[in-house]
């Protein structure tokens, strides 16, 4: 591939910046899975627990940071979200580094850009998740491992930090033995046991493991070794999820990556072994795919990494796609692209115009309590401006072997910004904690304290939004009725005051008692 100037590189990563940035901030967790990331970060920041100690340890001393030093005014949520955002961006940055290290330089930009159409990065890129640290750092590592003879120096420190941060800060011990398998296993290859390679893959390691036996030291000194192995020692391994249930989401989620990986190996598959150049992307994806079968944080965030090497190995497929092939994938990106942008503002005229009807009827329906009119106008522009860009746009792409890959990412980008400018509020009113509990909190005194018996996503979020006092014996309880297990509630000793759920989870039902037993809130 041509490189690309340094002008439009500026341009690319401002871009990449603002998209991994846009709709960060101003909204309550939508997803379970984000409240239960967002536990040991307030526990952290209650002083009730040692980050060391948290699932996620470079997580939550990351997001725990940036609330302390107020960088999003104050909102907890926000402050976490945002470092997702950053650790987003060193995830790109290092994509691209590494296949500008294996190809040359016009491979980078292609690299980044894959990554960011692959259709299972947008929603968690955006997410409260320690996922995005997991990307970021296992980005870092493999490009110094695809860096490790051209820029040894850097790539040392590429190969040991990450391999720290990895064992130290996320999943623990299957990332160590991940890490080490794409480290050393290129080493049985007489094409990388040169002296370059093996010199700073073992001084990497060493490093790596330097650092893993100095934290030790400290987390025995200061009594949160049993913690932190609780979460990253052995334990880690169970359960591990069946390769079924592990990858099924995995087709649509690496989309339009494995494809192109696959034309990558397949242009190559004649002189696989005289090709350097893929056995590192390659041998790490193999082995990302093996670690995706113990569980992350969330249900199908162990799949986050694997992205990293497709995007690598989709950079060489494009610049060898056929002409035919390469067409095909624009035209369905295209069309694709079209028809999702056609119908997002459909669904927005019916949601807060009622235009078409029928349509406007059944989205009311999904949920009641959204009031048409919430989306401020200041919204429409850069939803307006953004889809006129892109159609603008789409004609206009440079006929080059990228064309392609940057109807996808230019695709998925304008499907967040309609989703976090248009779709914000009536998704909040939807999945979010926050209308359920400003709802329920009109029911109790001000200073009650509250009995939460709920779920540990719920639990956190009335721990955020309400800051009720928690008492077993207080005269307010809050319970978790699921339809699904049959069991009414008893109303012997209780008096139901309040009921409701979340739209979008109607088996979840909560209810709030207030016991004739006990006289004090």
């Amino acid at each position: 591939m041509n490189p690309t100037p340094p002008a439009k590189l500026l341009w690319l990563f401002l871009l990449l910046a603002f998209w991994a940035f846009f709709g960060l901030t101003g909204r309550d967790a939508w997803k379970a899975e984000e409240a239960l990331a967002l536990a040991p970060i307030l526990d952290w920041l209650d002083a009730a627990a040692s980050f060391w100690t948290t699932p996620a340890p470079l997580y939550t001393l990351a997001a725990g940071a940036a609330i302390k030093l107020n960088i999003a005014g104050g909102d907890i949520q926000d402050g976490a979200r945002l470092v997702s955002g950053l650790f987003t961006c060193i995830a790109l940055t290092f994509t691209g580094l590494s296949a500008r290290a294996l190809y040359g330089p016009g491979f980078g930009p292609a690299a980044a850009i894959a990554l960011v159409g692959g259709l299972g990065l947008m929603l968690r890129a955006h997410a409260l998740l320690p996922e995005t640290a997991l990307l970021a750092v296992w980005s870092m590592l493999l490009y110094g491992v695809m860096a490790a003879k051209s820029q040894p120096r850097y790539a040392m420190m590429a190969i040991g930090v990450p391999l720290a941060l990895l064992t130290l800060g996320l999943r623990g011990l299957p990332d160590l033995i991940a890490a080490l398998a794409i480290i050393l296993l290129p080493l049985l290859s007489p094409t990388w046991r040169n002296r370059p390679y093996r010199q700073t893959a073992l001084r990497g390691v060493l490093l790596g493991l330097g650092l893993i036996g100095l934290a030790a030291a400290y987390l025995s000194f200061s009594g949160n070794l049993s913690g932190w192995l609780q979460w990253h020692g052995i334990g880690r391994f169970n359960p591990i999820r069946t390769p079924a249930s592990a990858f099924s989401e995995l087709p649509w989620f690496a989309w339009p990556l494995w494809p192109l990986a696959l034309g990558a190996l397949w242009h190559a598959h004649r002189r696989l072994a005289r090709t350097p150049e893929l056995h590192q992307p390659l041998l790490a994806l193999a082995v990302l795919l093996l670690s995706a079968l113990v569980p992350a944080w969330s249900r199908d965030g162990a799949l986050l990494p694997v992205l990293l090497p497709l995007a690598v190995l989709s950079a060489y497929g494009l610049d060898n796609l056929r002409r035919g092939a390469a067409q095909a994938l624009y035209w369905f990106g295209v069309l694709f692209f079209a028809f999702m942008i056609m119908a997002f503002w459909v669904y927005f005229a019916a949601i807060e115009w009622g235009y078409p009807a029928k349509l406007a009827l059944r989205m009311a329906r999904m949920t009641p309590n959204y009031l048409p009119g919430s989306v401020a106008p200041i919204a429409y522009f850069p939803a307006a401006v953004a889809t006129l860009i892109w159609i603008i746009a789409i004609p206009l792409f440079p006929r080059a072997k990228s064309r392609p890959i940057l109807v996808w990412a230019t695709g998925m980008m304008l499907v967040w910004i309609l989703i976090a400018a248009l779709f914000r509020p009536w998704v909040e009113a939807g999945w979010a904690y926050r209308p359920l509990i400003a709802d329920m909190s009109r029911h109790l005194p001000a200073g009650a304290c509250l009995n939460t018996q709920v779920d540990p996503a719920m639990r956190t979020m009335l721990r955020l939004h309400l800051k009720a006092p928690e008492r077993t014996d207080c005269q307010w309880t809050l319970k978790l009725f699921t339809h699904a297990n049959g069991q009414p509630m008893p109303a012997a000793a209780s008096n139901v005051i309040w009921e409701g759920f979340r739209p979008r989870f109607k088996a979840q039902v909560y209810r709030l008692e207030q016991h004739a037993s006990h006289s004090q809130p």
